[in-house]
């Protein structure tokens, strides 16, 4: 448990707001803002979310902000954003991160319709490393999604948003929460049955499936009709879909979460083998040695943002709530 104390605002801290300067706006959500920053100490640029404390503590969302920290904080790999630093003033919590340039899969899927198979087989064997470096760790995402599979400069993936994973899972723990996105609900978490690491392999199925037709499978825009569907409807695949990637999302897909592709103790390594993959390398896969297409995303929204924008009111003697633990230097 995290505790919260009142506390003056870190004398001994070594990086805080003044090391940043706003460069502009990259997303928005319920509980703060993304924001392009530059480190005015060696002019590195960063990604740098922003949760509002009195929504954290309001909604009893702590341990989701700490979840999530403690995950690009703990896991070091080459398709998970990594967490460089980690502060807070008297109304905000501050993660900065490793700024990935090429935008996420969903503006490329809503740009270009769909991809080729070869695309997303790159794209997919990359979040398939991930996913697994996350298992290997007790940890299930749960929250895969185009939005939150983000590139890097040269267009190679890396999962990112972590305040809907589950650290500390062991082989065969069934967890009860509901949660994750609407149109990218496995049907054990709609019918409530308790979910495990296969969730996670659902979600991997659900994204090839969408890169490869563009939109969801089972998508309808009325909720009571998508949550049937996701639970009862015949899957449908397109004809332009090989045999191969057919049977893959199929096997991705099963409602039976024991009897999907990767539900056993081998997990990723028996997706790995599916002939879908044939002729993969993936010691090249974690070495990034793939060609994904180079990312064209251009972010129309950089003007500079101020401080009071970014941080709230804050000084050096700020005296506030403070989550304790919550700060944290990469070494």
């Amino acid at each position: 448990m995290h505790t919260i104390h009142s506390d003056e605002y870190s004398d001994s801290r070594s990086i805080g707001p003044e090391d940043f300067e706003g460069l502009g706006i990259l997303g928005k959500g319920s509980f703060g803002e993304v924001f392009l920053v530059r480190d005015l100490r060696n002019s590195r640029v960063y990604a740098m979310k922003v949760l509002r404390k009195d929504k954290v503590l309001g909604s009893n969302i702590v341990r989701y902000a700490f979840t999530e920290r403690n995950i690009m904080s703990g896991i070091s790999h080459p398709f998970i954003v990594k967490l460089q630093y980690a502060f807070q003033t008297k109304e905000k919590l501050a993660f900065v991160m490793e700024y990935c340039s090429g935008g996420d899969l969903s503006y490329y899927i809503h740009k270009d319709g769909t991809f080729t198979e070869e695309r997303a087989r790159i794209y997919i064997s990359e979040i398939l490393l991930a996913l697994e470096e996350l298992h290997n760790n007790g940890i299930i995402f749960r929250d895969l999604k185009p939005e939150n599979v983000v590139l890097d400069g040269e267009g190679h993936c890396k999962l990112t948003d972590f305040g809907l994973s589950k650290e500390g899972v062991r082989d065969g723990m069934l967890l009860r929460s509901f949660c994750g996105s609407i149109a990218y609900l496995a049907p054990e978490m709609i019918k409530r049955q308790g979910h495990c690491k296969s969730v996670d392999w659902y979600l991997l199925g659900v994204v090839l499936y969408e890169m490869l037709h563009g939109i969801p499978p089972y998508y309808s825009q009325n909720r009571d009709q998508l949550f049937h569907n996701i639970v009862r409807a015949k899957l449908q695949i397109g004809k332009h879909v090989s045999d191969k990637a057919a049977h893959l999302i199929s096997k991705l897909l099963l409602r039976n979460p024991s009897k999907r592709l990767g539900a056993s103790r081998r997990d990723a390594e028996e997706i790995k083998e599916h002939p879908f993959f044939e002729g993969v390398n993936w010691d090249a896969v974690k070495n990034r040695q793939l060609k994904p297409p180079a990312p064209s995303y251009i972010n129309k929204r950089l003007k500079k943002v101020s401080k009071v924008r970014m941080f709230g009111v804050y000084d050096k003697l700020d005296k506030g709530v403070r989550l304790e633990g919550w700060s944290f230097i990469k070494s």
